[in-house]
């Protein structure tokens, strides 16, 4: 008898049990975000990380997450040079568009900044990063931005 009660009280559980309807809210906002900032702990005492790099790279190319449904149409994301935070010289030792487009029916896309090589000075410089977003699209506000640090080699020792 205990056996069947048993069973019962189980097929009774999963019966009622599975008819609960559960209404979780779903998140219908948009926002971007750097790759480097989800995945890299900040700088101490700021609250962005920052990417190290050579004068001598090139290009650098930093990840930009859509975080929301894919768009059936590009987007259009600005981004702006924070002066506090950054030492670097427009023109001297780096380049940037100020904007870049995350493609239709995707979720990510590059902002590629041009690292000019300045030569063998020594020390290095600071960039800081911040997206700005669209009129549709915000930057989220705890992975919004990101420090390049480009480092320059000492110039060689005369003997």
């Amino acid at each position: 008898m205990k056996k069947i009660l048993s069973i019962f009280s189980l097929v009774m559980v999963f019966a009622f049990g599975s008819c609960i309807e559960q209404n979780y809210p779903i998140w219908e906002g948009a926002e971007v975000e750097f790759q480097t900032a989800v995945v890299t702990a900040p700088v101490a005492g700021q609250t962005y990380p920052r990417v190290t790099v050579a004068n001598t790279v090139g290009t650098r190319d930093l990840q930009v997450n859509l975080v929301a449904r894919q768009r059936t149409s590009d987007e259009t994301i600005t981004y702006r040079v924070v002066s506090e935070g950054t030492t670097a010289v427009a023109g001297t030792d780096y380049n940037v568009s100020g904007s870049l487009v995350i493609p239709a029916n995707t979720s990510i896309a590059n902002l590629t900044i041009d690292i000019i090589n300045t030569g063998a000075i020594g020390g290095s410089v600071d960039l800081l990063l911040e997206l700005e977003g669209n009129s549709e699209i915000s930057p989220s506000e705890n992975y919004k931005r990101v420090q390049v640090r480009i480092t320059r080699p000492a110039p060689p020792v005369e003997d």
